[in-house]
């Protein structure tokens, strides 16, 4: 309770802990929220499926065989795509259908890449859900038991299947579990090389840095995987690399490459992770598919989200047991930090505004039709977020419901507030920018910040996220994103109803002062880049793409968590100008849109 830390799931086995003499530990036994991230279910072996194969992966393809076998082949394949693939696939965190059985998983291209002796398979796949098809990227491994035990043990977890092949037996895994596969992958990015595959190729690509990253040691640097997956898979490489490889996948130019390289190799900018190379899988009309993104190591000391957080929460239990009024500086330290955050900000959005004569990075000037399209979209956002909560309302928690119908409501008021930003008098420009700007996306490092993640919103089409718009959209999901920390800090389960009367003023004033240095340092830094003509023009702009942010974080909260949906409420009411209910809720972690 008092940490918020997560405990693995309770099942039918008895439930053991340690504790030290005299301790205790308080728990709040919860059926209505997520899994942690760090766990997975991991079927038992012996319930894993068997596959029988006659020559290795060859036994997959029909045209790969002799003629005596095509059927065994196609038999296998099918159980292959049909069973052990849906299976396995399902089970995944990294799977978007959540609870949505798979019909098939079929192999949509392949490669077979490695040792000669026990290559990789590099599985595209086309997966087939309730909600339609989507592209997955699962590269696999075969390990045989046969003198090769130590192996096959390390990939249990990943396992798919057992596979036995005449008198050998092994298993068939996800060949990220595998660190000869990690290595190899690392190695041949450096290269430079192309792997042709049954249609396309996969194409592994190094940038400038890649020597003065990878070093000469790659095949003796430790293989870690972080606690915490998501739909990604990271694997670190000593603290030099870092290894993402991209699980859902789809066709076109990965802005997370492209945006990390120009920053890497063209605007030089320090203070963001620097791009080591990819994968791409092209097809045959020469469409890539971002597979796997290389990137330096940098050591941190967390995210912005989880030490904003911890610094919120120290402050306000301090509150709790103080008998005097705070002192006027008492976040001196912590604003120092986002003064610092405000800065780096700024000088990313002048890297990404450097002219270089590369037409998908230069800036363009910002037109009254482009404010018109932005508005458009907020009011098609508000008009979609208004109709679920119509459709969603009695689903919602007291105050929630209260903040809900006050919306509802008051939608006049709603579409008054978006098209009440008018077009700056001075010059402004489009850039590329970051496009999912939060405080779970900046690193802490030594009272400095890195700058990660530039995938963009993962909800739009990667073309939509290449799209050059104001960089303000970044500011304001910032922003946002000191909001969701202050109702956090405020909504704890460990308080009481007159904690939260106490320290809810103290809370919004820690928001207030946090916004206003973040702003001002950011201005200090960004007026002299061209981005605007002056501070105060563009605040309308800042006010619509945050309404924006917070009409997205709505959709995703109801649609997600619908516990959670008084965050983002209140911040839509705030920027309508009308006064939410904070209420009670328990909504007490996220990072903030």
């Amino acid at each position: 309770m008092m940490g918020r830390t997560p405990f693995p799931p309770i099942g039918e086995l008895p439930y053991l802990l340690t504790l030290p003499a005299c301790g205790f530990y308080w728990f709040r036994l919860a059926a209505d929220v997520e899994v942690p991230s760090w766990h997975e279910e991991h079927l038992p072996s012996e319930e894993r499926p068997v596959l029988v194969l006659f020559d290795g992966w060859t036994s997959f393809f029909r045209d790969r065989v002799v003629p005596w076998r095509i059927r065994m082949a196609e038999k296998l394949r099918a159980q292959f795509e049909t069973e052990t693939l849906p299976r396995y696939i399902a089970t995944q965190r990294w799977y978007a259908a959540k609870g949505q059985p798979i019909k098939r998983a079929a192999l949509s291209d392949w490669a077979l890449w490695g040792p000669d002796q026990s290559p990789w398979l590099m599985a595209m796949l086309q997966v087939e859900a309730a909600s339609g098809e989507s592209g997955y990227f699962l590269p696999m491994a075969l390990a045989w038991g046969d003198g090769d035990e130590e192996h096959v043990r390390a990939l249990a977890a990943a396992t798919l299947a057992r596979v036995r092949q005449q008198s050998q037996v092994g298993v068939l895994a996800d060949a990220f579990a595998d660190e000869s596969f990690c290595r190899a992958v690392v190695q041949a990015i450096g290269t430079g090389r192309d792997v042709a595959c049954a249609h396309g190729k996969l194409r592994f690509t190094p940038t400038k840095v890649y020597a003065g990253l990878a070093g000469d040691a790659v095949a003796t640097l430790p293989i870690t995987r972080p606690k915490f997956q998501s739909s990604n898979t990271v694997v670190m490489l000593g603290t030099r690399l870092f290894l993402k490889g991209y699980r859902r996948v789809r066709a076109g130019v990965n802005p997370e490459f492209e945006v990390g390289r120009f920053l890497t190799e063209v605007a030089h900018f320090a203070n963001c992770v620097p791009v080591a190379g990819a994968i791409d899988y092209v097809a045959a009309d020469g469409t890539p598919t971002s597979l796997a993104l290389l990137q330096g190591h940098v050591a941190n000391q967390g995210d912005g989200w989880s030490t904003t957080l911890d610094y919120l929460e120290r402050f306000l239990e301090s509150q709790l047991a103080a008998a005097a009024e705070p002192l006027a500086d008492v976040h001196g330290a912590y604003l120092s930090l986002v003064q610092t955050l405000g800065t780096r900000t700024a000088e990313l959005h002048k890297a990404l505004a450097l002219r270089t004569g590369d037409a998908a990075f230069d800036p363009e000037p910002l037109e009254p039709g482009d404010l018109a399209a932005w508005k458009q979209r907020v009011h098609d956002d508000a008009l979609a977020t208004l109709t679920l909560l119509e459709e969603h309302r009695d689903r919602f928690p007291a105050p929630a419901l209260e903040n809900a119908r006050t919306l509802l409501d008051e939608r006049k008021r709603l579409r008054a507030r978006i098209d009440a930003c008018n077009m700056p008098a001075g010059p402004c420009l489009k850039t590329r920018y970051h496009g999912d700007y939060h405080l779970g996306q900046v690193l802490v490092n030594n009272n400095d910040f890195v700058i990660i993640d530039f995938e963009g919103e993962p909800g739009r089409p990667l073309a939509e996220r290449r799209i050059k718009h104001s960089s303000l959209r970044d500011v304001a999901g910032m922003l946002r994103s000191f909001d969701y920390a202050h109702w956090s800090a405020v909504l704890r389960d460990t308080y009481t109803d007159a904690d939260r009367a106490r320290l809810a003023p103290l809370a919004r004033s820690w928001q207030r002062e946090t916004r206003e240095t973040f702003l001002r340092a950011y201005d200090e830094t960004a007026r002299d880049g061209g981005l605007y003509g002056s501070f105060a023009e563009v605040q309308g702009l800042i006010e619509l793409f945050e309404l924006e942010k917070a009409l997205y974080e709505l959709r995703y909260e109801v649609g997600n968590r619908p516990a959670w949906i008084n965050l983002p409420l209140q911040g839509v009411l705030a920027l309508c100008g009308l006064a939410p209910d904070a209420g009670t809720d328990n909504a007490t972690d996220s990072r903030g849109g």
